[in-house]
């Protein structure tokens, strides 16, 4: 039987691709949780589909199955299923981006400007104006991204950005309950308020009526 060894930079490529395969791998979960009804982007999976199937030539060769391609062909095989990882991690933050941005503004749509400025005090002085920030910096750091080399800190920049906007999205949901509760109290309100207009109205008018009966009787 055919064992299977890895030298000490095979290995490290190894590994630096699975801890990043199993980082796309919770970006993805993450996303069900926030629209169970949504679909994985397809690009994504077909990175994961090249990056499985670069993995498996590398076995091929290990195991003897395929003709033996030199001494290079594996460490070179390995940094193509890493690139096609890198490139479904940018994807899925993408994709996740997006999903999330949508969702905070579908959140609020329903509620007052009144609700959400009492409700949040720093909606509008801190939350609303870092989105388009936010946005422009992921315009950026995809326009930068380049394929052939893996940028570590864009990488993580950008993981930071997807989590900032978590966070603010996470915040919202929290806040949901008492949006809608401010709203149905000024909604109550000023119910009380036209009715008791209606009623002085009223009272008004039987008055003025009743005084102009008595000064024409």
């Amino acid at each position: 039987m055919n064992t299977i060894s890895f030298n000490e930079q095979e290995t490290a490529k190894i590994r630096e691709t699975v801890e990043l395969y199993l980082f796309v791998k919770e970006l993805l979960i993450y996303n069900e949780i926030i629209d169970p009804d949504s679909y994985t982007f397809p690009q994504i999976i077909n990175e994961l589909k090249n990056a499985y199937d670069h993995f498996n030539r590398v076995l091929a060769q290990k195991l003897e199955i395929t003709e033996n391609r030199g001494d290079d062909y594996s460490i070179k095989t390995l940094d193509k299923a890493l690139g096609h990882i890198y490139r479904a991690c940018y994807d899925a933050l993408d994709w996740l981006s997006i999903n999330i941005t949508q969702d905070i503004k579908e959140d609020l749509k329903s509620f007052s400007h009144e609700a959400i400025k009492e409700v949040m005090p720093t909606y509008y002085k801190e939350i609303r104006p870092a989105l388009p920030q936010y946005e422009r910096r992921i315009t950026a750091l995809r326009t930068e991204k380049d394929i052939a080399s893996i940028n570590d800190d864009a990488l993580s920049e950008y993981t930071q950005i997807v989590k900032d906007l978590s966070d603010i999205r996470q915040k919202i949901k929290d806040s949901v309950d008492a949006l809608a509760e401010y709203d149905s109290k000024k909604k109550k309100e000023s119910r009380l308020l036209d009715l008791r207009n209606i009623g002085v109205g009223a009272i008004i008018g039987l008055i003025i009526a009743a005084v102009s009966w008595v000064l024409t009787s």
